[in-house]
């Protein structure tokens, strides 16, 4: 599909159906406020149950489900500790699948800084642990390299664009 000099074509987004969609889907995994607060503080270190009520200030009874639906995603994964009182306990560590999540939030932390918390408010600055330069994301040109700015971005069809936009067999 390609449009005049040999450039891809736009996607006409009004046409093609809402479902599958890569956003809506997993946003059916995660997307709820607290699953999202579970995942930053669990990427950052808080692995046990009541660390995380203590530190999210939720219920016990969401927390629980949180984590039961985080884990049966594949985001989160169970490890057993010594509770040191004899007894072994569980705590949570992210998988690799839970790992990739981590651009989520640093561009949810960057929008955040930006547009919620405005300029010179930021509580936190995310930096090189080698260098200490700040750092951000950044869009770049699988090819080249070369950083893109996100106005420059367009939709086109991946591999199951027919699937999904045929009406089926004829």
């Amino acid at each position: 599909m390609t449009g005049s000099g040999g450039r891809p074509a736009a996607i006409d987004w009004n046409r093609l159906p809402t479902r599958p969609c890569p956003v809506a889907e997993s946003l059916d995994v995660f997307g709820d406020r607290w699953s999202m607060l579970v995942i930053r503080d669990v990427l950052n270190g808080v692995h046990r149950f009541d660390d995380l009520v203590a530190r999210l200030g939720i219920s016990r009874a969401t927390l629980a489900d949180r984590l039961r639906r985080l884990t049966a995603a594949g985001i989160l994964v169970t490890a057993e500790y010594d509770s040191g009182r004899g007894r072994t306990r569980i705590e949570y560590r992210m998988s690799p699948r839970g790992w990739d999540l981590r651009h989520v939030l640093i561009a949810l932390r960057e929008w955040g800084d930006r547009h919620v918390l405005g300029a010179g408010n930021e509580p936190l600055r995310l930096v090189d642990r080698t260098t200490g330069h700040r750092v951000r994301l950044q869009l770049v040109d699988d090819e080249t390299g070369e950083p893109i700015d996100a106005r420059d971005l367009m939709h086109v069809p991946g591999p199951a664009f027919d699937a999904i936009t045929s009406d089926g067999p004829t």
